[in-house]
């Protein structure tokens, strides 16, 4: 339990602009937006304006350039699970620590924030790291011939837009393999030093520490880690900040209710777009497979306590 909600409160970054849950709030202020179309002769004739898909995502992408952690995992979650979160990282803190609860914790948390933590990482790491770089080479072989393979065969469970996507953004993503040494010991030890720095930044020492911090506290502090992880990605080539400024939306479908979306980046020079089905809840966009999902929880969540055993 405790390391969910930790999960759920730091990582709620697992936001991926182009498959992630989608959140719609008011639009005013935000950048143009691709116009939604679509859209019924009802909710027109209501005069109640349906929430642009395409400024929402967008927002989405602005909140992950500028690190801003805390709104951008609240931009992602429907209200009542966003407050069903809070309520569950609240209960959690209310719960007394055990020593051996501190002990784990201590032990863990050390590998990562130590004096000597880069050394003693890297020293397990560096062995392993000149013990694969043999089977680099075939393995990307491997892995770009699969992807050709992909693209030519009628067969792939590729749509016609995704292999078209996948041939553009190829030869950009070749020559950055080519290009990068991912096995590299320097570049892999500066990333760390990036990331364990972030970490010591935060404050936390130990486990009481942690469990003392707000969820809104937590999730700020967590910014910072965030902010680290760009860095150490652009090691190896990657700005990822680039790739959410590129970030563009087109609205296939908008009948008020749910909608169709193509959203397009550009990764490698190359833009590469997917499709996706997104819901309107409580006037927010999100992903339809991600409301299924939310759905099941609830459920799940509702019998669990139908089967606690009744006190008194």
């Amino acid at each position: 339990m405790k390391a969910r909600l930790l999960t759920l409160a730091i990582v709620a970054t697992g936001i991926v602009v182009g498959g992630s849950p989608i959140h719609a709030q008011d639009a005013t202020g935000l950048a143009p937006a691709v116009t939604a179309t679509g859209t019924t002769l009802a909710a027109a004739a209501s005069g109640i304006a349906t929430p642009d898909p395409a400024a929402q995502i967008e927002e989405l992408a602005r909140l992950f350039r500028a690190g801003d952690l805390a709104a951008l995992a609240q931009a992602s979650i429907p209200p009542s699970q966003w407050q069903h979160i809070r309520a569950a990282w609240d209960l959690e803190r209310r719960e007394p620590i055990t020593d051996a609860e501190r002990v784990r914790f201590a032990e863990k948390f050390a590998r990562i924030t130590a004096p000597d933590a880069v050394d003693r990482i890297m020293a397990e790491v560096e062995p392993k790291l000149e013990e694969a770089r043999p089977q680099v080479p075939g393995a990307m072989l491997m892995g770009f011939g699969a992807m050709h393979m992909a693209i030519a065969s009628p067969d792939s469970d590729l749509t016609d837009a995704q292999r078209t996507a996948l041939e553009a953004a190829l030869p950009g993503l070749q020559r950055w393999a080519g290009a990068t040494d991912f096995l590299d010991a320097a570049t892999l030890r500066d990333a760390l030093t990036l990331l364990v720095d972030a970490v010591r930044r935060s404050g936390v020492q130990n486990l009481d520490q942690l469990r003392a911090l707000s969820f809104d506290e937590l999730l700020r502090r967590g910014g910072g880690v965030l902010a680290a992880a760009k860095d150490a990605v652009q090691l190896y080539g990657v700005d990822v900040d680039a790739i959410a400024d590129s970030v563009r939306v087109e609205v296939l479908e908008n009948d008020g209710e749910t909608a169709r979306v193509r959203t397009t980046v550009t990764v490698f020079g190359a833009p590469v777009f997917g499709e996706h089905d997104l819901v309107l809840v409580d006037g927010r966009w999100y992903g339809k497979q991600a409301v299924v999902q939310w759905s099941h929880d609830d459920a799940d969540t509702d019998t669990a306590g139908e089967n606690e055993p009744v006190e008194g």
